[in-house]
């Protein structure tokens, strides 16, 4: 059969530049999928885009798709037809299915049982014929996309589709996608002729949209784009830093990119870094340009057009209002003090149920000062300071009008007003970490407050029975609960989380007395806490799900940053051979007592020990066990393990030399006694008796 190439142009409106090869890559997934299904053969699909076209080149495509004869088994017979033998929904669905009648359905006896068989002739299909609808199912459910809708049809889309191309090799694939029109042509640039541009074979495609200078693929748009800001760089002295986001979504924004250098007035530099790179980058999408580390007062965009002075003079008649806007709001900030207007905080709603932020900044600061005082009573730390100010700058102008710089103003308006270093720098990181790439914040006061506005609006959430689900996420609650963990994986705050989401809670009913106590809502919390650290901790650090389990029960209080340092030395001794038999005598001991079927307390009589070997090994648990307390007390877990391991000669001789079930009940159970005492030291650190060396 002769092989040849497909290829499929999807004209629209300006697509949205943002995750354009996610978009892209998806329909490439699922034209993949659907010729599978449909039995054709092909090798590989290259895809590409520009702002306007979507491309798919479909690589060594079978024309004919052979289905092979085959028996289809259907539904049990007897489901087919109803009492009075007329045909059920059951049977006729199964015939519908594969477009013949019900009596022409064979039966067949399966097993002792009958069953309707549909005889698949062999089908030998052109491609061209099916092609058409196999490519728009293709288009429609892709996963995670908002679509529009045009003029007077039902279709909808990323954006609104203008032009449709099917090339089979030097063939025009007639038909219609989403009920447009398939053309043999595609069209030049539309910011410059337009014209449309007529395809006679398939290897013409490249060269003809090249010659109308438009670059169909992304990688070597952006590669253009590098090079131009890489020689004006190296010949205007500036500092070679291209940031990827704006450089993958500005090469979405052109069909050939075009670079030009413009520049703003040098007194916008004493605007905060993060408003330049609000207004310039996230807002205007031009690149900032560095010159020894700074930002300079130049800037590089991306023209879909060529370079002339006049797009270069209207980019920077834009950007200039937008940066006087941001020097007047700082201004006006500054001169009215933000951080004596405390009690405007009552105006800003945090939650309908939780109150407002003044509420919350309220319970941030208590549940501070309550960690403060049980565990770092001796150290000047600053975080109900950070506290009472961490919010403030949500009723600054620029916050105001550019929310996304919250934190970020209000450490800036701390330093210019003279507050202290370490309560400004608290305000910025009180936000850290917001994803998953950034770093905690650097001062153990902005951990603390980070830590409880976090679990403040996590606890919150739950109580108000508003906990996240597969669709929903009320205030990034998943967010917040990796920020706290990650900051509680890596800083010890010396108290345990339970006692943390209690203690949250317990500021909430305070505040709002209406509020009813939530027992089920607290244990969901925790639960969610729970999986959530467990997820990381094998995710993130890839630990085995054993050792996380071995440590963290559903059961038992844990403290993040004791669990990650009790699991390190767990997997640290799982390699260790000389531990061998403390995993061997874990496991043995965990099994008699399970089989023994009874509850046995630890209290063993020494009046009762017979046989010296029990007397040996009882002494030698009394020998260590301050030691173990000890460790245990200094979270010295490596010898807490150390010393357990010495009992292991002492236990294996017990074993072999008593009989556990001795004839006598006081010393059967006395023996128990003995054993319970070993397997709860055997859990002082982690359950090892779950784990397998």
């Amino acid at each position: 059969m002769s092989k040849k190439n497909l290829l499929f142009e999807i004209g629209l409106e300006d697509l949205p530049s943002k995750n354009l090869d996610i978009f892209s890559e998806k329909i490439k997934n699922n034209i993949e999928k659907n010729f599978n299904k449909n039995n054709i053969d092909f090798s590989f699909i290259d895809n590409y885009f520009t702002n306007i076209r979507l491309i798919f080149l479909i690589n060594d495509i079978n024309e004919i798709i052979t289905t092979e004869k085959k028996t289809i088994k259907g539904p049990p017979f007897d489901k087919c037809y109803d009492e009075n033998n007329n045909p059920s929904k059951t049977g006729l669905g199964f015939a519908k299915k594969y477009n013949v009648k019900l009596e022409d359905l064979s039966k067949v006896k399966v097993d002792g049982k009958e069953y309707l068989f549909y005889e698949q002739p062999k089908i030998i299909t052109n491609l061209v014929d099916v092609l058409p609808k196999i490519l728009e199912d293709s288009l429609k459910n892709i996963e995670e996309q908002k679509k529009m809708r045009w003029g007077k049809t039902n279709t909808s889309f990323i954006r609104p589709i203008r032009w449709l191309l099917l090339m089979l090799d030097n063939k025009h694939v007639e038909g219609e996608i989403f009920d447009i029109n398939i053309t043999k042509h595609t069209f030049g640039d539309k910011s410059l002729s337009n014209k449309k541009i007529n395809l006679g074979k398939i290897n013409n495609y490249f060269d003809l949209l090249n010659n109308e200078k438009i670059e169909i693929n992304q990688n070597l748009r952006k590669k253009i784009i590098q090079d131009e800001i890489k020689l004006i760089c190296s010949e205007k002295d500036f500092d070679e830093k291209i940031d990827t986001e704006i450089l993958n979504e500005v090469s979405n924004m052109a069909e050939y990119p075009y670079l030009y250098l413009g520049s703003f007035p040098e007194k916008y530099l004493e605007l905060p870094e993060e408003v330049l790179k609000y207004v310039i980058q996230d807002t205007q999408k031009y690149f900032l340009v560095y010159k020894n580390g700074k930002i300079s007062n130049y800037f590089f965009g991306v023209s879909n057009v060529k370079i002339n002075k006049k797009i270069v003079e209207g980019n920077e008649r834009v950007i200039n209002p937008r940066l006087d806007d941001a020097k007047f709001f700082i201004s006006k900030d500054l001169s009215s003090n933000i951080f004596s207007k405390k009690e405007f905080l009552k105006r800003v709603i945090f939650h309908k149920k939780l109150g407002s932020v003044f509420d919350k900044v309220e319970r941030i600061s208590n549940m501070s000062s309550h960690i403060i005082k049980k565990s770092f009573s001796v150290e000047n730390l600053k975080c109900e300071e950070i506290a009472n100010v961490c919010k403030l700058d949500l009723v600054s102008s620029m916050v105001v009008e550019i929310p996304k710089l919250q934190g970020v103003m209000g450490s800036y308006y701390a330093t210019k007003l003279g507050l202290d270093e370490k309560i400004a720098n608290g305000i910025k990181e009180h936000y850290a970490p917001k994803n998953p790439e950034d770093r905690i914040p650097s001062s153990m006061d902005a951990q603390i407050v980070s830590t409880v506005d976090k679990l403040d609006t996590v606890v919150g959430i739950f109580l108000v029975n508003e906990k996240p689900t597969g669709t929903r996420d009320p205030l990034g609650i998943r967010r917040s609960t990796n920020g706290l963990l990650k900051i509680l994986l890596q800083v010890n705050l010396k108290i345990n989380l339970n006692e943390l989401v209690d203690l949250s809670a317990n500021l909430i009913y305070k505040n709002f007395g209406k509020l009813k106590k939530n027992n089920e809502a607290l244990a969901e919390c925790n639960s969610f806490l729970k999986e959530k650290l467990i997820l990381i901790l094998k995710e993130n650090y890839e630990f085995d799900e054993n050792i996380i389990s071995s440590v963290i029960s559903p059961s038992n209080e844990i403290n993040p940053f004791e669990s990650l340092k009790k699991i390190k030395i767990i997997k640290s001794i799982l390699g260790n051979t000389d531990y061998d038999d403390l995993f061997a005598n874990a496991k043995r001991v965990s099994n008699i007592l399970k089989k023994s079927n009874e509850n046995v307390s630890p209290k063993i009589n020494k009046n009762l020990l017979r046989e010296s070997s029990e007397k040996i090994l009882y002494n030698a648990i009394n020998e260590i066990e301050a030691d173990l307390q000890l460790s245990l007390k200094e979270n010295n877990y490596a010898k807490y393990l150390e010393k357990l391991n010495n009992l292991n000669t002492d236990i294996k001789t017990f074993f072999e030399e008593v009989m556990i079930n001795a004839n006598e009940e006081d010393i059967r159970i006395n023996r128990l006694a003995l054993l319970t005492t070993i397997n709860n030291y055997y859990k002082g650190v982690a359950d090892i008796t779950i784990l397998s060396h």
